[in-house]
């Protein structure tokens, strides 16, 4: 009940209290009033004031709000799942939306939206049952609750004939029928199942149970960096040779058109050494630091290249955590690129040093304003053995402007081979 007391109001939380008094609020009256939103907190806004004006019989189509919102028209997912709500909306109130119509009406993502419409009847299809406790997925000796959290529950897993321990990403309920949500989910998975390189977590298959998508993805036994940091640094050494095996991991990712914009500590989990010969970096790691190896996870607000899925985040898992947020993510997350994964690559590098994320305060509100306007501070300030060239490499990662950071995550890996 703390928890959820201070989860953080929304803007949908404050146009949805509008609803609630006097006659209809003006959308763009409200927005005006407000600082930039991300692409997928606007959506969360235009949702509510969409469903409000329909069950009031203003019968608002998708049309006007892509004309009143041009850059959500320009972003290939924002406007699916724009046009997605609305036939959504339809069927809640008891209507039988027609496929046929709205694929006349939206040629241009007529492919997109009658997957989308397909995917989501087929789940209709097979009711959500029982959906307290471990799910039961085939193949699979389903236990313990890892981690909850954002809209997916991860439960510790064993393949039945092989005994290799696994862990299951499965979308809680509550979110089956949110379109932004899943649409998340979905990116989640379809990133992960094109990515194959050993400083990412490796997913292995995906499927649906109790009406319910399922990921499954090895299991990460040292959990996450952020819990093995607790408030600690480690030593430079250490924390240059694991920031550049991330970076080389984040370079991949980028080759094959995934870009994850939500690269922090709580991201990155913590894998065994496994079986083979290990680097002496590796090894000074694992023996001395327990650190292991550290794969890259949670690509639920990735955004993919060259058609290969849109940019659209989910709300407040939206755009990350504040402190570990790139200044350009602040005003608005389709204008993510490389760099902005160098900036999360930095942000990774600096807790290392330091123990700390490059911003904190009580309020998000000031954290997002420090990541806009103020400098980090230097990591020697807090930990006086980090040597120059390290920290030089770590606040060019931070800058503000993406034009004065490191072009690529290959060249933050070749300059940290210098460190």
């Amino acid at each position: 009940m703390a928890e959820r007391s201070r989860r953080r109001v929304t803007p949908a939380d404050q146009y949805r209290k509008l609803w609630g008094f006097g006659p209809p609020p003006d959308l763009q009256e409200f927005l005006s009033q407000l600082p930039p939103l991300s692409a997928d907190e606007l959506l969360d806004v235009i949702e509510i004031d969409r469903s409000e004006r329909w069950r009031k019989d203003e019968r608002v189509k998708a049309e006007k709000y892509l004309r009143h919102f041009p850059a959500l028209a320009g972003d290939q997912e924002a406007a699916l799942v724009l046009i997605y709500g609305e036939y959504y909306l339809r069927k809640e109130l008891g209507e039988s939306p027609s496929l046929m119509e709205f694929l006349a009406r939206f040629p241009q993502h007529a492919r997109r939206l009658r997957d989308q419409v397909m995917w989501h009847e087929a789940i209709e299809l097979s009711p959500v049952t029982g959906a307290d406790g471990p799910p039961e997925i085939p193949g699979l000796t389903v236990g313990d609750l890892l981690g909850r959290g954002g809209m997916c529950s991860v439960y510790r897993a064993t393949d039945a004939e092989t005994g290799t321990e696994v862990a299951v990403k499965l979308l809680d309920a509550d979110h089956l029928h949110h379109p932004l949500r899943v649409a998340r989910f979905r990116r989640e998975v379809g990133s992960l199942m094109r990515l194959r390189h050993p400083n990412i977590v490796l997913a292995i298959r995906t499927g649906e149970v109790r009406g319910l998508p399922y990921l499954v993805m090895e299991y990460c036994p040292g959990g996450t960096l952020h819990g093995y940091l607790r408030g600690r640094s480690v030593p430079p050494r250490i924390a240059a040779s694991l920031l550049r095996e991330l970076a080389g991991a984040v370079e991949y990712a980028h080759g094959e058109g995934v870009i994850h914009r939500d690269l922090k500590p709580g991201n990155v989990l913590l894998q065994g050494p496994g079986p083979g010969p290990l680097s002496e970096s590796r090894r000074l790691r694992a023996e001395n630091w327990g650190l292991g190896t550290a794969k890259i996870s949670d690509f639920g607000l990735a955004k993919c290249e060259s058609g290969a899925g849109g940019s659209i985040t989910a709300t407040r898992e939206t755009l990350g955590t504040p402190c570990y947020m790139a200044p350009e993510l602040t005003t608005g997350a389709r204008d993510a690129d490389a760099r902005t994964d160098v900036y999360g690559l930095g942000s990774i590098l600096y807790e290392l040093l330091t123990g700390r994320p490059p911003f904190v305060a009580t309020a998000p509100l000031e954290v997002v304003r420090m990541v806009r306007e103020e400098p980090p501070v230097p990591p020697t300030a807090m930990n006086q053995i980090v040597p120059p060239d390290l920290e030089a490499v770590c606040l060019k990662c931070l800058t503000k402007e993406p034009e004065q950071r490191y072009p690529t995550a290959a060249t933050v890996a070749e300059a940290l081979r210098n460190c």
